[in-house]
């Protein structure tokens, strides 16, 4: 499961929830996309590239069962004004995933056991210990970009870097955190890296447990 961050407009350029994938061996090898519903910012359900469940209904491929529909608990009330969109996954290995699809963002719910094997990312390693859920020890753990092999989305998204990222990398990332972001990223990031790369990853490493960062 991998979800991609970008800033919009309504969030000042900071980073929201623009699309989910799931993918790999446990659902053969098929990729299922959610991107929110404004054509803007996608407004596709996708299963190997090809749009699905246009409208409300059901749909299986691989093992993994969906169901689009409006029903469900809402993870933020403030968004209960708006239309409930939301694509419900029962997934193998007793993974259920909830994707409640607004305009320009998207809200998740995983819920799960964790895997025999271990698992680890944006969401954490699940060994019940919040304290190593950080953003400086996931990225420590398993790098600051999801390696080009295992990348289930088709392209990798242009990096931007606003001028509000910018401020708050300057004014609000303390002097210990930046030279300690600075210092992982040159050892994660290949040597041809941009400024723009660079400065993307410091302000992942600062700031990346923020709500909208």
């Amino acid at each position: 499961i991998q979800g991609r961050f970008m800033g919009t407009k309504y969030t000042f350029g900071l980073a929201a929830t623009q699309k989910v994938a799931v993918g790999g061996r446990f659902i053969q090898d098929h990729i299922i996309e959610v991107e929110p519903m404004e054509e803007a910012f996608g407004g596709n359900i996708l299963v190997d590239g090809v749009p699905v469940l246009t409208k409300y209904g059901t749909y299986s491929v691989g093992g993994a069962y969906l169901t689009y529909d409006g029903n469900g608990q809402l993870p933020d009330e403030a968004a209960s004004k708006w239309a409930k969109n939301i694509v419900h996954m029962q997934l193998p290995n007793d993974i259920t995933l909830t994707v409640y699809r607004w305009g320009n963002y998207l809200d998740l719910r995983i819920q799960m056991l964790p895997l025999p094997g271990g698992q680890d990312g944006t969401c954490g390693n699940f060994n019940g210990m919040a304290s190593d859920d950080t953003t400086q020890a996931i990225f420590e753990r398993i790098g600051v970009r999801v390696g080009q092999g295992d990348m289930l989305f088709k392209n990798r998204a242009p990096i931007m870097f606003t001028e509000e990222m910018s401020e708050m990398l300057r004014t609000d990332c303390v002097a210990d955190q930046l030279l300690a972001s600075r210092e992982h990223c040159q050892k994660d990031l290949h040597a041809a890296a941009s400024t723009i790369q660079m400065n993307s990853c410091l302000y992942d490493f600062c700031f990346g447990m923020n709500e909208h960062a």
